[in-house]
C-alpha cells in the first residue's frame, strides 16, 4: 500500500477521496476535528488535525509525519473555502459580511498558502525518497476568470500559476504535480459560506464522487505519465 496525505478529508471532496482510495495507507489532514474524527474512524486511517493557515500547526504534523512514515508516495490537497461577490456588491449584507477583510484573509491562506506549503513541506522528503505525486484539487475558476467570484478566481489562479512554475522542478526531481479543475461540486462548500446556491444550480453540478474518480485515474497512471491539469464538469454544466 502507498502513504498519501489527504488535505480537506474530513468531508465534501476530501472525504470523497479517501472512500475511493480507502485501500491504500491515508493520513488525513483537516481543520474540523470532529468530522475528521468520524471520517478516520469509518474508514480505519491515521489522521492529524491541521490548520493549513498556521506555519507552527503544519510544522508540527508534518514532523509527526515524517517521524512515524518512512515515505510519502503522493500528497492531494483537498482543502478550501469559497468566496462570492462582486466589488458593487458587496454593501448587500450577504456579500458584506461573506467579504470582510478577515474572512478574506482566511479564504486567500486556506487555498493559496495552505497548498503552497504543504507542497513546500512534503517535497524534500519526495525528493530524498527519489518520487512522488502531488495532486490539487484545483477549480474552473483556475482556469478561466469568472466576475462573479474575484477573490476565489484570485486564489485558484494564484495556486494554478504555482503548479504551472513548480512543474518542470518538481520533473527533474521524478515528482509529477497535477491539477484537477471541477466545475461546479455537490457539496455543503457553498453552504458553509452562507451563499447556498438555488437547487436548479446544484442539480447540475458533479458529485463529489465524480471528482475522487478522476483523482483516482490521475494517481493510478503509470509515474511515467502525468498530466499536468485537467478539467472535468457536469455535462449540462456549461
Amino acid at each position: 500500500m502507498r502513504n498519501i496525505i489527504i488535505t480537506g478529508a474530513a468531508s465534501g471532496v476530501g472525504k470523497a477521496v479517501v472512500k475511493e482510495l480507502k485501500n491504500e495507507n491515508l493520513i488525513l489532514l483537516d481543520i474540523d476535528k470532529e468530522n475528521l474524527h468520524q471520517t478516520a474512524n469509518e474508514f480505519s486511517k491515521d489522521f492529524y488535525v491541521c490548520n493549513l493557515t498556521d506555519c507552527d500547526s503544519i510544522k508540527s504534523v508534518i514532523a509527526s509525519i515524517k517521524e512515524k512514515y518512512n515515505k510519502i508516495d503522493c500528497l492531494i490537497n483537498c482543502a478550501g473555502m469559497w468566496i462570492s461577490g462582486d466589488m458593487s456588491k458587496l454593501e448587500e449584507p450577504l456579500f458584506d459580511s461573506m467579504n470582510s477583510l478577515e474572512r478574506i484573509k482566511s479564504v486567500i491562506d486556506t487555498n493559496v498558502f495552505g497548498t503552497i506549503a504543504m507542497v513546500k513541506s512534503i517535497f524534500p522528503i519526495m525528493k530524498n525518497q527519489g518520487y512522488g505525486q502531488i495532486i490539487n484539487i484545483n477549480s474552473q475558476s483556475g482556469v478561466m476568470c469568472e466576475p462573479p467570484f474575484p477573490i476565489y478566481n484570485a486564489t485558484k489562479r494564484g495556486t494554478y500559476a504555482f503548479r504551472k512554475a513548480v512543474q518542470d522542478d518538481l520533473a527533474r526531481n521524478n515528482i509529477k504535480i497535477t491539477d484537477v479543475c471541477p466545475g461546479l461540486i455537490q457539496t455543503e462548500f457553498y453552504k458553509r459560506a452562507s451563499n447556498e446556491l438555488p437547487q436548479n444550480i446544484m442539480d447540475c453540478g458533479l458529485t463529489p464522487e465524480d471528482v475522487a474518480k478522476t483523482v483516482k485515474y490521475v494517481f493510478e497512471l503509470p509515474h511515467e505519465i502525468t498530466i499536468p491539469s485537467i478539467e472535468v464538469r457536469h455535462i449540462k454544466n456549461y
